[in-house]
């Protein structure tokens, strides 16, 4: 735990309201309760605010009890709370249970179920496939000369005969999804994997990313059982019973009612990473240690409440103002995904979008803040090289589409504007503390932005416009792109689109938001994983068949790279 001053900690021991309250845009006032919000938030006290968690509980209660004491009037569901489900982690039956030989052993030390494993009860011989491989091309086929295998569980290596490398002339045929799909149509009722490769990883128990189970139980079996399974096992017996936990995280929603017809929606997400660990987004390589989130997303919440606080007094009256603190931000935009899709007032009301994500760390040498989405609307280029700066220089991005909650609007065709002071070695690290926020720094983006929102104040309703996207859902490491924003809080079989950009693939094929591709020419897609390992087979000028699910019906598309 930081060590506190005496005197702050009498400060926060008299509660909430020994936030000042504002008529004006006072900067010392100003100042002071940005480090009074951010110093809470980051508390050890919260335990890094993860969705779904007592940490996030008590961040959305002081946001709540800010709100209130602001005026703002409840936009939520259930007064300023809007609750959305996600989906994450799992809880074991006791039923579930693995016997080798009659003989039981110990999940988690012995043996684990695989995030591909569905539930079942199995009993069978063993029968070993050697990698699980078929690949013609190659004239290679582990289940040559292998009868009578249906019913049986299928002992299977997780590397491939040359290794688990990116040179791998197997890699086509090895990934997991691809031997479970070949053992299911070979008759397996069930898989234990083993890994004999001493340069190869051994897979985790994650249960953090959305895979979609296969329809056999899939369990992982560690080096000393495994290296029983290799000599002397004859048969076995698995029982998998896996619940996967549904969760709830909570948006916060305020609204300041100017009896107007257009409402610009003012956005920051306050949930952080908790405590890391794997699957989380942590950076961190150390112990289990409190991922405290000052700058993300502290900065950008306490920059919301004073933005608020201004908005609720000023005489800028020809918008409403909605008031969005997302959470699930970190774990794929869930909340602001949710909110767009479940809003609480009417998207075709909504003018605009600002977004504030890790505004807390201008550097004082480079003093640079980066605006990303200023092709979404025609106005935000010459108003953005307009407006008063304090000194600060500004680099700008046309896309609407990037790694946080203005996404989300973008995608429901609201122009949108993000703010960010960059990122740096503290980033999704328990680093991450109060005392290295820059207040003046934040202090300054925090005016750049209401001069962008005085300046819109007389112009109407912002014309929306699509961009180029210089962000999407590839990483650099494919050769093409479909050109699609997945849907991340999507828990089906397949890819569910959230967005299509202009002038790519998806969009000259007649892709649209909403559809669901389950099949890639003969790879099917599943979830995401399956989604990513198709798109790395194609290169520029490739023809893909898609299958694709569009409400009750099912289309073939043909798309071009």
């Amino acid at each position: 735990m930081r060590k506190i001053t005496l005197l702050f900690i009498s400060f926060l021991f008299v509660g909430f309201n020994a936030i000042s309250q504002l008529s004006t845009f006072d900067d010392t006032k100003v100042l002071a309760n940005l480090k009074a919000h951010i110093t809470y938030l980051a508390s050890n006290k919260l335990e890094g605010r993860e969705t779904g968690k007592k940490g996030e509980e008590l961040a959305s209660k002081y946001i709540i009890e800010q709100f209130k004491k602001l005026g703002l009037e409840p936009k939520g569901t259930n007064g300023y709370i809007q609750e959305f489900p996600f989906t994450e982690g799992v809880e074991y039956g006791k039923s579930t249970a693995l016997a080798i030989n009659g003989k039981s052993y110990e999940r988690g030390k012995d043996w684990f179920p695989l995030a591909y494993s569905a539930n079942g009860s199995v009993k069978g011989d063993l029968v070993k496939v050697g990698f699980g491989i078929i690949a013609p091309s190659m004239n290679y086929n582990d289940y040559k000369d292998k009868n009578n295998l249906q019913g049986k569980i299928f002992l299977m290596e997780l590397s491939s005969p040359d290794g688990m490398t990116p040179h791998s002339k197997y890699k086509d045929y090895s990934d997991m999804r691809t031997k479970i799909d070949t053992a299911i149509s070979r008759g397996a009722a069930a898989i234990i994997f083993v890994n004999s490769d001493t340069t190869a990883d051994n897979p985790k128990g994650d249960f953090s990313n959305k895979t979609t189970p296969s329809k056999i139980p899939v369990v992982f079996a560690n080096s000393s059982l495994a290296t029983l399974l290799n000599s002397t096992a004859t048969n076995g017996s698995m029982t998998i019973d896996i619940k996967r936990l549904t969760h709830t995280g909570h948006n916060i929603i305020g609204f300041i009612d100017n009896g107007a017809k257009t409402t610009v929606v003012l956005g920051a997400h306050y949930d952080h990473l908790g405590f890391g660990g794997e699957g989380s987004g942590s950076l961190y390589r150390g112990e289990k240690a409190i991922h405290p989130g000052a700058d993300d997303n502290g900065s950008g919440t306490a920059a919301l409440l004073e933005m608020a606080r201004y908005l609720k007094s000023s005489n800028n009256k020809n918008n409403n103002y909605l008031i969005c603190s997302f959470s699930g931000e970190e774990k794929g935009l869930l909340g602001s995904n949710y909110y767009a899709k479940n809003p609480t007032i009417p998207l075709a009301s909504m003018n605009y979008m600002v977004n504030m994500d890790m505004v807390g760390r201008l550097k004082p040498d480079e003093k640079s803040l980066s605006i990303q989405g200023t092709g979404t609307s025609p106005i935000w280029h010459s108003l953005v090289d307009t407006i008063k700066r304090d000194g600060i220089k500004v680099k700008t991005t046309e896309s609407g589409i990037g790694p946080s909650d203005f996404t989300s609007f973008y995608l429901k065709d609201i122009p949108v504007i993000f703010f960010f002071t960059g990122s740096h070695n503290d980033y999704h690290k328990p680093t991450d503390t109060e005392d290295k926020i820059n207040y003046p720094g934040e202090l300054s983006v925090m005016k750049i932005i209401i001069n962008v929102m005085e300046a819109l104040n007389d112009k109407g309703k912002l014309t929306f416009t699509k961009t180029k996207e210089e962000t999407n859902d590839e990483t650099p490491r494919f050769k093409v792109t479909l050109g699609v924003v997945p849907d991340y809080a999507y828990e089906g079989e397949g890819m569910r689109i959230d967005g299509i950009s202009d002038g790519k693939p998806a969009a000259k094929a007649g892709l649209k938001a909403g559809d669901i591709v389950t099949q890639m020419d003969e790879i099917k897609v599943t979830d995401m994983m399956s989604y990513m390992k198709a798109l790395s087979k194609f290169k520029k000028g490739d023809t893909v068949n898609l299958k694709v699910k569009r409400g009750a019906e099912i289309k073939d598309i043909k798309a071009t790279f």
